[in-house]
């Protein structure tokens, strides 16, 4: 008991010293020194902001039957690498690799604000150790920073968020953190959306947006100016259905050959999506047709052609997409799940003859496509990923994932797709994560 009392008045004491201590840094007259001062939410008389915590931690155990291309030291598997011979004739790249990461763990907070010009106010600020495109893993990164105002039928919303392309309504159900890609199109952007509800079953979506965690270079989406995107949704309790399109300008450069450029490289996407939820299981598809595919870390990209005296001139990668998950609904404890899909890399129209060709993207800086003479380049993917959940309880979760993903590598051509020396690359993936929800 005496030492409880000790330790009560020791803990008294500290804060009373704090409480001093702060109070002589808000009254000094040095203003190099910061105030402290308590945190306050108020707006308003009788509007705050109701914080909400949220979040996970998150552990990946996986290991590789191959060398491959991908992000954050590999725990997003894109591309089973191409074969590389040594001497002997013994593919290099044939070799397995493992790997224990914690970077995805993930910390956010939900925000509900006042009314605001007859609107209900709202935000979210979620960040994870991913690392950035500049950075490195382990290192903070932003995922989104998105505000909301929602009136009785419309939502206006500012920040960054996720793509329109990626329907939260209708997404796989894999255990990799790259959600299938690339086959499957995986983006965030700096964007204004409005979404309008005609009935309580239809919505449209309209939204201009600008590129940043995407791209090796941003100059080519600061120069173009935002992209454009429509989408047309209906949803009910088991069904959901839509379709979008997006529109895009870039200006890859001010100046080529010495001369200024006024050249840009424009393109066209397009989705179709749909999931049905039925007692047994949930199934859930997305069809694309998309151009400059690369910016949804797809197969693509585009390809700029160098003719001598002139400027460079730029032409949009197509590429083709479908992918299929099936999730099994249970009350209980286990639940199977399979995602399966191909991605296309469909090449340039009417490529310039004649001229150095060299494409452009992150699958480009990845190593997984080019147009340029002696190069190689990945004609198609395509991925099955059984897999098998865990919960134990509302809180923790356990995944196990097994992974096929073959790629077909070929000799690179102006129109960045190959004929020849056709390799097809295969990697198999066991992929184990454990997650910690609060």
């Amino acid at each position: 008991m005496r030492k409880t009392l000790i330790n009560f008045s020791l803990i008294t004491m500290l804060f009373s010293g704090l409480e001093a201590y702060a109070q002589n840094l808000t009254t000094s007259n040095n203003d190099s020194i910061v105030k402290i001062e308590k945190p306050d939410l108020t707006i308003g008389k009788d509007q705050k902001v109701e914080v909400n915590f949220y979040g996970f931690i998150r552990n990946d155990i996986f290991a590789d039957s191959r060398q491959n291309i991908g992000a954050g030291e590999n725990v997003v598997m894109l591309y089973p690498k191409d074969r590389q011979l040594d001497a002997n004739g013994q593919d290099i790249n044939a070799t397995g690799k493992f790997h224990m990461l914690s970077v995805i763990s993930r910390a956010g907070v939900n925000l509900k604000g006042p009314e605001i010009m007859g609107a209900k106010s709202s935000g979210i600020l979620e960040g994870e150790f991913f690392g950035a495109t500049e950075g490195g893993i382990n290192e903070f990164r932003l995922r989104h920073a998105y505000i909301m105002l929602d009136w009785e039928k419309t939502q206006l919303g500012v920040g960054q968020y996720w793509h329109p392309f990626v329907v939260l309504e209708a997404l796989p159900n894999v255990v990799n953190y790259g959600t299938g890609a690339p086959v499957y199109g995986l983006n965030r952007n700096p964007q204004i959306r409005l979404t309008h509800k005609f009935t309580d079953n239809v919505k449209v979506i309209a939204a201009i947006h600008s590129q940043r965690d995407f791209t090796p270079n941003t100059d080519p989406y600061r120069n173009g100016g935002p992209a454009a995107h429509l989408q047309l949704q209906y949803k009910s309790d088991k069904f959901v259905f839509g379709g979008g399109v997006q529109y895009e300008s870039l200006k890859p450069k001010l100046a080529s050959e010495g001369l200024k450029s006024t050249e840009r490289a424009e393109s066209f996407s397009a989705t179709a999506y749909a999931k049905v939820i039925t007692k047994p299981v949930t199934i859930t598809a997305t069809g694309y047709l998309m151009q400059n595919a690369s910016t949804f870390v797809q197969l693509g990209g585009y390809v700029g052609y160098q003719l001598p005296g002139q400027v460079e001139t730029y032409k949009p990668i197509d590429t083709e997409s479908v992918w299929l998950d099936v999730q099994q609904n249970t009350k209980g404890k286990w639940a199977l799940g399979a995602f399966a899909g191909a991605v296309y890399n469909r090449g340039v129209d009417n490529p310039v003859e004649g001229a150095v060709a060299t494409s452009y993207g992150v699958t480009t800086n990845w190593g997984a496509l080019s147009a340029t003479q002696g190069g190689r380049t990945v004609n198609y993917l395509y991925k099955v990923a059984p897999r098998l959940d865990f919960t134990p309880n509302k809180a923790l979760k356990l995944r196990l994932e097994l992974e096929r993903s073959s790629a077909r590598w070929a000799d690179a051509t102006n129109k960045a797709i190959g004929y020849d020396n056709k390799f097809l690359a295969t990697n198999y993936r066991f992929h184990l994560t454990t997650t910690y929800s609060f």
